[in-house]
């Protein structure tokens, strides 16, 4: 059928985001593809968040709008799935915007493809006040097709694309799975078990889908447990897959279990390292994992050195690294310096 008979339906968790809302959702009304449905989800929102919502819904006959109890996200992406009458469903968080014509852009890609399950779109990082942090890492206006081993294999390295935000999702592909509840970094094991049961994906080489990351220095230097806990979880979950299913990138998912383990130890502050079941065992799984770490070709000079030094000596490199940092930046206690952002990362949700 003709590309402007498609329906696409894009959902957006909402909570607390009046800051931002209004320019989300204005930047999805703007879209060059004339049959979009946008729902918001409003998940308990105490601040003026509802009221945008509501008054949107009433301007624009193509939004819809649902008021729940606070849940997270994750269920309330998963309202949205069940509630999207689109082909294709997309979604968008409620601080980020996009370009006038990425989901035409999409859509085109997915239609010319046989209605691929999958299509995603580049992105850019912005701080707060606009700078640009990142932009696209392919900017040649090409699609491509990316065969799921290799999607897996990307990801592993970091440079994959495991957001939802940048894609469109073929709806009746998309209704066999759900986000998982009550858990962070729900987005990667959700893109884990989604490419197992696809040929691949499609890419558009643009910029479309804009991350505005707020506060961006301590963004990254904020721990929160579980988010920390489920990279962990996901990381051993991804090593399981490459041995089971995907035997050609077992050593980039050795390296991304690695890092992964990296990640946690620089961002865990000191005194939340004591009786931390998570972090011993970490600790105990770098001294046993020496080998590895020296011998993994997808790992720098520098992440092997931090990883063994962690081993060796968790706290006191931990408290050394501290006092540097105070010294080079009196005020700031950020235990990691440097912001890691491929493809689909950034935010800590």
């Amino acid at each position: 059928m003709p590309l402007e008979e498609y329906k696409i339906s894009v959902v957006v968790p909402v909570y607390n985001s009046e800051k931002y809302l209004e320019r989300c959702v204005d930047s999805l009304l703007s879209q060059t593809h004339p049959n979009m449905e946008i729902i918001l989800v409003d998940d308990g929102s105490t601040d003026s968040s509802g009221k945008i919502c509501d008054r949107y819904a009433g301007e624009n006959a193509g939004i819809k709008v649902f008021h729940k109890e606070n849940g997270g996200s994750s269920s309330a992406r998963n309202l949205g799935i069940r509630n999207a009458t689109g082909d294709y469903v997309g979604f968008c968080d409620s601080d980020d915007y996009t370009e006038p014509d990425m989901y035409e852009l999409l859509l085109k890609a997915a239609t010319e493809n046989g209605n691929a399950d999958i299509v995603q779109i580049q992105t850019c990082y912005h701080s707060e006040s606009g700078e640009l942090l990142k932009g696209p890492s392919d900017d040649s206006g090409k699609v491509t097709f990316i065969p799921s081993e290799e999607d897996f294999r990307l990801l592993m390295l970091h440079v994959g694309d495991a957001s939802f935000c940048t894609k469109i999702i073929r709806r009746d592909f998309l209704k066999k799975y759900a986000f998982s509840e009550g858990r962070l970094n729900e987005d990667f094991e959700l893109v884990i078990r989604m490419i197992q049961d696809t040929k691949g994906v499609y890419k558009v080489g643009k910029a479309g889908y804009h991350i505005v990351l707020s506060d961006y220095s301590n963004t990254r230097g904020t721990f929160k447990t579980e988010f920390y806990d489920a990279m962990i979880q996901n990381s051993d979950m991804a090593y399981e897959l490459a041995l089971t299913k995907y035997p050609s990138a077992v050593t980039e998912a050795e390296r991304f279990r690695l890092f992964q383990r990296l990640d946690y130890m620089l961002h865990i502050p000191v005194e939340k390292m004591k009786d931390n079941a998570v972090c011993n065992g970490i600790i105990r799984f770098l001294k046993e994992h020496r080998k590895e770490i020296d011998s993994n070709p997808f790992l720098s000079a520098k992440e092997k050195r931090n990883l063994k030094i962690l081993a060796a000596a968790p706290y006191l490199s931990k408290r050394t690294h501290r006092l540097i940092m105070k010294i080079k930046k009196p005020g700031k206690t950020r235990v990691y310096e440097g912001a890691v952002m491929p493809e689909g990362e950034g935010k800590n949700d």
